[in-house]
């Protein structure tokens, strides 16, 4: 009978003989044990037997393999078997809070342990620990145990997303710290190397900020929320590290504003557009150990800001009579978002005055030709920006002319 000896799932050795993975003749077997009484139960004997001299040819061929099996037993090889290559380490490994549970994510390896590409990979088993500390410790791999099996083609448990994989742990208790590690399996579920270990804190989460208000000006959204002051046991907040604020802008991604958590419970987001629309959500954090839980976000809240500060009013405004009517002129707006201009006119005996430009002048130039001779009148001019509000400036200096 052939014995193959291969690295197996968790002791290291299979043994593969008579067609019956991993089982082989146990040393406590009765099998084993009923071959050693026989053998030691026979008396030896003793045969003289006498052999013609082997020729030199033949003593220096046995000498040269005894050699050559002397050099060849110098080094021990790991027991891999010839047509195994288990999977490297997986890439990219993570570990972070979402909402109410811990989130572990990496890539698949694309290597084997030998550094060649990976040809056969069947799914990845994570490996979890628990603590009843926050500070972090060193753990010996016996302490860890298997927590999920996330095969590709069945993933019951985790998420795949390509090369990419993702396991969301809910069954979390406060004052504990989790570590998890990871390992990629062939498709005989033979482990390949080991991720690093990574850990998180767990405890009870703050309250979600509520009531949050959102209100739009001129490139900025200002935003404020009542303070948070208890975590979800009911408990005080006592070690609150401030606030963290998201942004969505149209079909985009989730933008995490402020890097670092804001004490206070108001912010001014200044790194905005006018007209166009944003979406905000505010997240409570505190301070657990080293790190720092987040609250589930609050109701989220819409706002778009727009231009609403007007053009500067136009100046050095003349009215002269022309045979064509009253031409006036005045000085180009110097701002950049200046659409046009608007010109209005108070006759005699009128309270109010009366816009003549229902489509906006694009020059400084315009001609009030519906005049009256020896009659009357009033003129101001206003600049209109380019906003969808179309801002328009206060009126210039009026002046009076009599046709």
């Amino acid at each position: 009978m052939s014995k193959i000896y291969s690295r197996g799932r968790d002791s290291g050795v299979r043994w593969q003989g008579s067609g019956v993975r991993g089982q082989g003749p146990e040393v406590g077997s009765v099998r084993f044990t009923s071959a050693l009484q026989k053998t030691e139960n026979r008396k030896p004997k003793t045969v003289i037997r006498h052999h013609p001299p082997l020729p030199s040819k033949y003593l220096f061929f046995g000498l040269l393999c005894l050699v050559l099996l002397a050099g060849a037993c110098g080094k021990k090889m790991t027991p891999y078997a010839p047509d195994r290559v288990l999977p490297a380490p997986v890439r990219e490994f993570r570990l972070a809070q979402e909402g109410d549970s811990l989130v572990v994510s990496w890539l698949l390896p694309r290597e084997n342990l030998l550094g060649q590409p990976l040809t056969q990979v069947q799914g990845c088993r994570v490996y979890r620990t628990a603590v009843k500390a926050v500070s972090p410790e060193a753990l010996a791999s016996a302490d860890f145990v298997l927590y999920a099996d996330i095969d590709l083609a069945y993933p019951q448990r985790g998420e795949v997303r390509g090369e990419a994989m993702l396991f969301r742990d809910r069954e979390l208790a406060p004052d504990h710290r989790y570590y998890y590690r990871v390992a990629a399996y062939d498709q005989d579920g033979y482990l390949g190397g080991w991720s690093k270990t990574l850990s998180h804190a767990w405890g009870w989460l703050p309250r979600a900020p509520q009531e949050l208000k959102a209100v739009p000006g001129d490139k900025i959204v200002f935003l404020s929320w009542p303070p948070v002051a208890a975590l979800q046991n009911g408990s005080p907040a006592r070690d609150l590290a401030g606030y963290v604020i998201y942004r969505l802008s149209g079909a985009g991604a989730w933008i995490r504003v402020t890097p670092l958590p804001v004490a206070a419970n108001n912010f001014q987001d200044v790194a905005v557009l006018n007209d166009v629309e944003y979406t905000y959500k505010i997240q409570a954090v505190r301070r657990v150990g080293a790190e720092v839980l987040a609250s589930l976000d609050s109701p989220t809240r819409i706002a778009m800001p727009e231009k609403r500060t007007p053009p500067p009013p136009v100046i050095n405004v003349l009215a002269v009579t022309t045979s064509q009517g009253v031409e006036l002129r005045w000085e180009e707006s110097p701002v950049p978002d200046a659409a046009g201009y608007r010109v209005y006119r108070r006759g005699a005996g009128e309270e109010k005055y009366t816009l003549l430009t229902p489509d906006m002048v694009k020059k400084p130039y315009f001609v009030d030709a519906r005049v009256g001779r020896g009659q009357t009148y009033h003129y101001y001019v206003t600049a209109v920006d380019d906003s969808p509000r179309a801002n328009e400036s206060l009126p210039s200096e009026t002046m009076s002319v009599k046709y």
